[in-house]
C-alpha cells in the first residue's frame, strides 16, 4: 500500500488525535495499553501521566514504523523529549535501577544513538554523578531514515570497560542489539541494556533472546501489535497508510 503524504490527510489525522487527547477518554484508552515495566518503580499512573502529557501515543492509526512494520497503534518518543520534568522522571528511574543493580560491579558510561535517546542517557549520568561517573558515548541517528549507525561520533570505550547500551524505544531488539555489539566490537563489556519502552507485544524472537540474556530494563511495556505489510489487517480494509516520520507533535 502506498504511503501517503499529502498534507491534507496528515493534517486531519492529527486533529482527530488532538480531539482524542482533549476528550474524556483519553485516560481508558492509555490505560488498555500500559503494561508493567521491568525492574521500574514507577507506576501505572507515572507511565499514564508521561503519556497523556506528552501525547506521544497515536491511536487508531495506521503507521509504517521504521522497520517496515504497519501498526495501529504508535509511540513517539520525540514527543516526551519535548518535556525536561518528564526525561527527568525516567532517567532517575533508570539511575535508581543502575544504582541497585551495579553497586558492587560498577560500569563505566553508556552507550546510546544521538536521537532524543541521548537525552535520557546524559540525564541518567548526570543523576549519577556523585556515586558513579558515567561516560556518555553517542552513535551516529538518521533523522530521515531513523536508523542508527555503528560509529562512534562522540565518546569512547576502551578494552575491557563495561557499558550498558541505551535506546528511548524498542520493537524487535534491532537498535538496542546494534550498540551492544558496538560495545563489544571496540573491546569493552556489555553489562545490560536499557529503553523506555518495549513495544514488540511479544512477538519478536530477539527481545525474548535480549530480555534472557542480559540485565533488561525498561520503563513500560506498551501493547502495540506490529504486523508485517502482506499480514496487516489495515492494509486488508484499504486504510490509509501514514510513514512514521510524518508524525508531528500534537
Amino acid at each position: 500500500m502506498r504511503v501517503i503524504t499529502g498534507e491534507q490527510a496528515v493534517a486531519e489525522f492529527v486533529q482527530r488525535q488532538r480531539t482524542l487527547y482533549e476528550g474524556p477518554v483519553i485516560d481508558s484508552r492509555l490505560e488498555t495499553i500500559i503494561r508493567d515495566g521491568a525492574h521500574t518503580t514507577l507506576t501505572g499512573r507515572d507511565i499514564l501521566r508521561v503519556l497523556r502529557t506528552s501525547r506521544s501515543v497515536f491511536f487508531d492509526s495506521h503507521v509504517e514504523v521504521v522497520s517496515g512494520h504497519h501498526t495501529a497503534t504508535y509511540l513517539r518518543f520525540d514527543s516526551v523529549a519535548r518535556f525536561p520534568e518528564l526525561i527527568t522522571l525516567v532517567a532517575r528511574d533508570m539511575a535508581d535501577w543502575i544504582r541497585r543493580k551495579f553497586q558492587q560491579d560498577p560500569i563505566t558510561g553508556i552507550v546510546a544513538t544521538a536521537s532524543a535517546a541521548k537525552l535520557l542517557a546524559e540525564g541518567v549520568a548526570d543523576m549519577l554523578h556523585n556515586t558513579m561517573r558515567l561516560r556518555v558515548t553517542l552513535t551516529p541517528y538518521s533523522d530521515e531514515t531513523g536508523r542508527i549507525g555503528t560509529d562512534i561520533t562522540i565518546g569512547g570505550i576502551k578494552s575491557g570497560e563495561r557499558f550498558l547500551a541505551l535506546n528511548d524505544v524498542t520493537t524487535r531488539g534491532n537498535c538496542v542489539s546494534k550498540l551492544g555489539k558496538v560495545i563489544t566490537d571496540h573491546g569493552g563489556l556489555l553489562a545490560g541494556m536499557l529503553v523506555f519502552a518495549r513495544r514488540d507485544s511479544g512477538q519478536f524472537p530477539l527481545m525474548n533472546e535480549l530480555l534472557a540474556q542480559h540485565p533488561f530494563y525498561y520503563t513500560t511495556d506498551l501493547d502495540m501489535p506490529q504486523w508485517e505489510p502482506a499480514e496487516c489487517p489495515l492494509c486488508r480494509q484499504n486504510q490509509p497508510l501514514l510513514s512514521w516520520g510524518d508524525m508531528p507533535g500534537l
